[in-house]
This record gives C-alpha cells, sequence and structure tokens, in this order.
C-alpha cells in the first residue's frame, strides 16, 4: 500500500518512521535477505496487522526507506535533478556505504533497481519533453541501469573518485543517454 507521509495523521506517520527506523537500523547489521518482517517487528514495537496496514511487505518498505533516493536518481536523466543534488545524494550514500551490500547486491538490489526503473518510466511519461525511440520501459531500464551500476560500483571501491566529479559525470552521461534515445524532432 502506497502511502504519502504527508498524508497521514500524526500518529500514523510515527509508526511508519518507527518502522523505517526499525529497517534502517537492522540494515546497518544484516543483509536484506536476513532480515524478517518478525525482526521489523521487534526493532518498531509494531504489531503485524499495523505493519501490512503501512507497507505491502518487506520490499515496499526497503523502497520507501529510499523513495527520495530513488527520486531524485528518476530525475537525472530529464534535467530534474541538478550536479549538486546528485553529489549529496553520492555523499550520503557513500558515508552509509556500510549499508550498500546489503542493499545493492542480491534480493534488494533487484528490487531498488526495479523501483528505480519504475520511477524512471514514470518520469520519462511526465515530464521528459518528447518521445523515445524504445519503448518507454526499456528506455527506463537502459537510464536507470545506467545511473544505478556505476554507483554501486563507486560504492564498492572499484574506482575511487570525489563525489562531485563522479555526479557531474553521471548526470551529463545520463542526460547524455536520455538525449541519444529520444527521437528528433521536426527541423
Amino acid at each position: 500500500m502506497a502511502t504519502n507521509a504527508h498524508d497521514l495523521d500524526p500518529r500514523r506517520r510515527r509508526t511508519r518512521e518507527a518502522l523505517l527506523s526499525a529497517f534502517v537500523s537492522l540494515a546497518l547489521r544484516r543483509r536484506y535477505h536476513e532480515i524478517r518482517i518478525d525482526d521489523l517487528l521487534e526493532a518498531s514495537g509494531v504489531g503485524r496487522s499495523t505493519f501490512y496496514e503501512h507497507f505491502a511487505g518487506k520490499d515496499a518498505l526497503l523502497v520507501a526507506s529510499m523513495g527520495d533516493a530513488l527520486a531524485l536518481l528518476a530525475g537525472v536523466p530529464i534535467g530534474r535533478s541538478t550536479p549538486p543534488q546528485l553529489a549529496m545524494l553520492l555523499d550520503h550514500f557513500w558515508h552509509n556505504r556500510a549499508m550498500a551490500p546489503g542493499i545493492f547486491q542480491g534480493a534488494a538490489h533487484r528490487v531498488v533497481r526495479n523501483a528505480l526503473v519504475l520511477r524512471v518510466e514514470e518520469a520519462l511519461k511526465h515530464g521528459a519533453g518528447g518521445s523515445v525511440r524504445l519503448p518507454r520501459r526499456l528506455a527506463a531500464h537502459t537510464l536507470a541501469d545506467g545511473l544505478l551500476s556505476p554507483i554501486v560500483a563507486w560504492l564498492a571501491g572499484e574506482a575511487p573518485c570525489r563525489a562531485g566529479d563522479f555526479a557531474a559525470a553521471l548526470h551529463d552521461a545520463s542526460r547524455a543517454t536520455f538525449a541519444s534515445l529520444q527521437i528528433a524532432g521536426p527541423a
């Protein structure tokens, strides 16, 4: 169940925040596949039925915990997100990179990647400023993978560089990829 946190009454907002906080706390200590719903319930003090009033499951909780990051990344190809915003996100990822193996590998990576693909596809639908040559879903996969794969490699330490430099290059590459996918308009 998708819920906008701003639309919740204070009690529901606190419950949602407790679940998100419990998830982050557990994700710092365990890999995603090791986190069970019962662990989340115990750590948050929330009952099972209340959990399911807020989230369809653990995957939905993971996506909600990354909602702002996914929205920012989805905005990069179409120019809604700027290099400084991206640099701030990359700095955040870097300072929390202890969570990276738990979130950017295995089942969690698939969940995050699929959520990013959906966000990019939605961004292409509403505000891309033109049509893409590929079906929107394929274009979204192309753009999402072009963003996520280098971030995962960077967080793994495969190619060290400053977050600001990486953000500028990633922004430019994503915008160029998007431009290459667009259908040329009338001359």
